[in-house]
């Protein structure tokens, strides 16, 4: 898709054509639920994302997401051409996530990921899960757990995720900024998944504004206690790690401006010393006292 859209007009496709009773499940999450939060900032601009993901929640609501699917699939939606079944449950990482577009449009489609459990390690979990025609599977973010918290509710009804836990939950999946690239292009550029992810965070910084994510602090040492029981402090000392990472590295931060700028931030004139800034008052303003309230002592 070429254009640009309003995230009402997406939300208000995606409420018109999912069925009534599966909403209540349905968590919108990424880019799209960051979008609809700032429509008032960015309607002007618009976005590019065809990507719903939602999260399929309570946690370990397998039959929930075959069920959300299977009826989905009878109503008429149609898969992508990357979701395609496999004969066997294993191996789990080789089986497709399910992605969707409704009957009518392609101006977007959804992707189903699954609601963590508490307890789970592993930063991503694929959960393999049968339709009729074969098997494929579910991602479950470990950090996106957190977005299960202070969600909000659109204007339609639609439940999505809060900008700060977003912003949060991108924060800890990247502790550093790694090598790993993204694996379909953004704009015409290839590049980081730590660049997209933490661009993101400095996005939704930017758009909530500085006396804004002063108030983040609270309900990140509150979720981190609530999802995290055994590992809050730890996560409250490091979870600026990737985000010191990212401002130190010019050619990560450089693909990171990129990013909004084609995205959340597009049409808004950022430079990527702006981001540099932003970054940085988020470290003193709101990282630097989670570690203090929550981790014991400062982070570095």
């Amino acid at each position: 898709m070429s254009e640009r859209l309003d995230p009402r007009m997406l939300f208000e496709m995606i409420a018109h054509d999912l069925p009534g009773e599966l909403r209540p499940h349905v968590l919108v999450v990424g880019s799209l639920a960051a979008a609809y939060h700032f429509r008032d900032a960015i309607h002007r601009d618009g976005i590019a994302t065809k990507d719903a993901d939602c999260v399929i929640h309570p946690a370990g609501a397998l039959t929930e997401c075959q069920a959300i699917a299977t009826q989905l699939l009878s109503d008429g939606w149609r898969r992508r051409d990357d979701c395609s079944p496999r004969a066997q449950p294993e191996p789990a990482t080789e089986l497709r996530a399910i992605r969707l577009n409704p009957p009518s449009t392609e101006a977007y489609f959804i992707e189903l990921l699954a609601f963590p459990d508490v307890g789970q390690k592993e930063a991503v979990r694929w959960i393999p899960f049968q339709l009729s025609d074969g098997w494929y599977c579910l991602p479950s973010f470990r950090y996106l757990g957190l977005t299960g918290r202070d969600w909000k509710q659109a204007e339609n009804g639609l439940h999505y995720a809060a900008p700060e836990m977003l912003a949060l939950a991108n924060l800890l999946a990247h502790p550093e900024v790694g090598t790993k690239k993204m694996s379909g292009q953004i704009g015409t550029r290839t590049i980081l998944r730590s660049a997209k992810d933490l661009g993101r965070v400095l996005a939704l910084a930017w758009l909530t504004s500085r006396r804004g994510t002063e108030a983040w602090v609270q309900g990140w040492g509150e979720a981190l206690r609530e999802r995290f029981p055994e590992e809050s402090s730890r996560l409250s000392l490091s979870a600026g790690d990737g985000l010191r990472a990212l401002l130190e590295d010019d050619l990560a931060l450089d693909e990171a401006h990129y990013a909004v700028d084609v995205g959340l931030l597009a049409g808004k004139g950022v430079t990527m010393e702006n981001l540099r800034a932003t970054g940085q008052q988020l470290l003193a303003d709101v990282l630097q006292p989670l570690a203090q309230r929550f981790g014991g002592r400062s982070a570095p």
